[in-house]
Order: structure tokens, then C-alpha cells, then sequence
């Protein structure tokens, strides 16, 4: 008789904290007290993306809340998901989270490589939730071909650096960026998120409207090359 597969646990996407030294706090935004959990240790940093998380599961998809409301944009992610389910398959309940960028927030983009780019992939392994490590993640997002945000370094964990890079990085493009993100590059377990991963968010990134965007006309966001953001999947 052939055993039936388990469902998968659904969980809500972590709170992000802000680094000490992360300029711009909202009053209800958490702060680390240090970033000691992160010197010593190889980390990834990203751009932040001005988008609505998402997390997939072979039968669900939802943004951070997991009774969030469904909108246009999450057809877009359901097609995806169905897209990649099957080369996803031998991980065990596996759960990736990354940005819906299906509409404009605060940033407009108009060179997306994709509508949604991931940035962790989760598995159950004996009872324990885990975030892959940057290199298991990176490996599989390019087989299957899921875009992620953009790399601005990768290393052993220097402040110094990691800002002079994302201060190049900033001047070099041609539109606002919200911050980084800060994860460390080997695995780790959900309870263990808010020593794992980090954001800065830049001084100058100022939301434009007293109004959620959910509540606002709505703007899509573009892809690189004028490509359809409904046709494209990946």
C-alpha cells in the first residue's frame, strides 16, 4: 500500500532585524543589539528588495502573514510554483521564500531578471526546519533557473567592506535602493533566523504615500528587455 505523502508545515516568514549601525528604523522595527553572530563567519550579502515576501510550498503559496490576501499578482505565482514543483521534488517539504515583485511599493523597477527572485530555500530534515546553505540555494536556483536579488558581496564578515561595496553599488544605479541583506552563507535552523540574517535599510529610502500600496492604483513593475511580465515564468 503506498504511504501517503506528509503535507508540509506552513510558516510565517521571520522578522527581519536591523543591523545596529542600519540608518533608517521604523518605530516598530527591531534592532540586533550586535552583529557579533555574524563576524568570523562567511556571509551573503544582497540587494533588499522593495517588494511582498512570498513563500511556495508544492500546495500553497502565501506573502508573510500566512492568511494573507490573494491578488492578481499571486496567479503569477501560482503558475510559477506549478512550474517548479517537479524539479523540486526530492527535497523533503521543501519552502522557498523570496520577493514578490509583481508591483511597484516605493521603487519602480524596470530591469527585473524576474517577477519573483528567491533568496532562501527550506527543507525538514529529522523534525528540524532548515535554511539551505547560500551554496546548496545558489546551485539549485540556477539549475532550475530562479532568479535572485543581486549579489553585493561574499565573504567573511567585514562592515567596512560590506558598506563600501554597497555604497559603490548604490551611486552605480540609476534608480533608489532600499538597503541589503545580510544572511550567513552556511545552513541554519528557523529558531536560529534572527542570529542568521539582517537588513540595512538606506537613510534616504522614504515611502512615498501615507497609503499601503495594496490600497493605491496599482503599477506593475517591469522586466529587463520590455519582456511580458504574464508571459515570462522564469
Amino acid at each position: 500500500m503506498k504511504q501517503e505523502s506528509k503535507l508540509p508545515t506552513y510558516y510565517k516568514y521571520p522578522r527581519t532585524f536591523h543591523l545596529p549601525y542600519s540608518p533608517k528604523r521604523g518605530s516598530d522595527d527591531k534592532v540586533l543589539y550586535s552583529d557579533s553572530d555574524f563576524e568570523g563567519k562567511k556571509v551573503v550579502v544582497m540587494e533588499k528588495m522593495d517588494g511582498e515576501n512570498a513563500t511556495l510550498y508544492t500546495n500553497h503559496l502565501h506573502a508573510r502573514s500566512l492568511d494573507s490576501t490573494k491578488d492578481e499578482s499571486h496567479r503569477w505565482l501560482e503558475r510559477f510554483r506549478n512550474y517548479i514543483s517537479s524539479q523540486l521534488e526530492s527535497l523533503e517539504n521543501w519552502r522557498l521564500c523570496g520577493e514578490n515583485l509583481f508591483y511597484k511599493h516605493t521603487i519602480f523597477y524596470q530591469d527585473l531578471q524576474s517577477i519573483f527572485l528567491g533568496y532562501s530555500l527550506w527543507v525538514e530534515k529529522e523534525g528540524r526546519n532548515i535554511s539551505l546553505s547560500w551554496t546548496d540555494t545558489k546551485t539549485t536556483f540556477e539549475s532550475i533557473g530562479i532568479s535572485y536579488p543581486t549579489i553585493i558581496y561574499e565573504g567573511v564578515y567585514d562592515k567596512k567592506e560590506i558598506l563600501k561595496n554597497f555604497e559603490a553599488y548604490k551611486n552605480q544605479k540609476n534608480r533608489q535602493v532600499e538597503g541589503f541583506v545580510i544572511r550567513l552563507e552556511e545552513a541554519f535552523l528557523y529558531e536560529d533566523f534572527s542570529k542568521s540574517v539582517a537588513k540595512y535599510v538606506c537613510d534616504d529610502f522614504e515611502i512615498t504615500s501615507s497609503k499601503h500600496w495594496r490600497y493605491e492604483a496599482k503599477t506593475l513593475n517591469q522586466l529587463e528587455n520590455n519582456q511580458n511580465s504574464w508571459t515570462k515564468i522564469m
